[in-house]
């Protein structure tokens, strides 16, 4: 007849946990260890997108100062003004015929850049929005001014402006900043579906 043992059995048996115990809770340990290396990993992805929209956030209000205390604004506004005083003095029709024609609106505009090219303080409003519009595009294209503010403050104003003194753009672009390219680029840009 045998005799039970008195030795103990040899191995990782440390606060009654079993050799399996401890290689378990290992595995445990470096899941968990990875699982928070990973998560560590997309939250400072996280940060760092945030700090960047955060930055291109404060450029795009930097500009927006810009704009309202430069004289930008201002131009545009005369430019609008300018616009207004001239549709006053077209006959009620031809404004009717160029709300539903293109061809009656492509000579109202036409009538409207002989006006600008007659006046040196209006061409140079032009080229003072052009100028400003073609600085927010770049900087917009760049990922250096945030799209989205861009488009809530800016992309009527752009819109509006191209509509009014596209014509005139196209036809002096070689005398305009960016050619008036820029600006054309940043009008889809912001609004890529075209203006409703």
């Amino acid at each position: 007849m045998s005799q039970p043992s008195s030795k103990r059995r040899v191995g990782l048996s440390f606060l009654n946990i079993s050799e399996a115990g401890w290689s378990f809770l290992s595995s445990i340990v470096a899941v968990l260890t990875f699982v928070s290396a990973i998560g560590g990993i997309f939250w400072a992805v996280f940060e760092y997108i945030e700090k960047k929209e955060m930055d291109r956030t404060k450029y795009t209000l930097t500009l927006i100062e810009t704009w309202e205390t430069q004289g930008y604004r201002q131009a545009y506004g005369e430019l609008r003004q300018f616009y207004s005083t001239f549709l006053e003095t077209i006959p009620v029709g031809d404004k009717r015929r160029a709300d539903t024609g293109g061809h009656a609106m492509d000579n109202l505009l036409q009538s409207l850049n002989r006006q600008i090219a007659q006046e040196p303080a209006r061409r140079e409003q032009v080229r003072e929005v052009v100028y400003f519009f073609n600085r927010l595009a770049l900087c917009v294209n760049a990922s250096l001014c945030s799209k989205e503010t861009t488009a809530v403050f800016f992309n009527d104003t752009v819109q509006s402006f191209l509509e009014v003194y596209g014509p005139y753009i196209d036809n002096n672009k070689e005398t305009l900043p960016g050619r008036g390219v820029t600006l054309v680029e940043l009008s889809r840009e912001l609004n890529p579906a075209g203006r409703h």
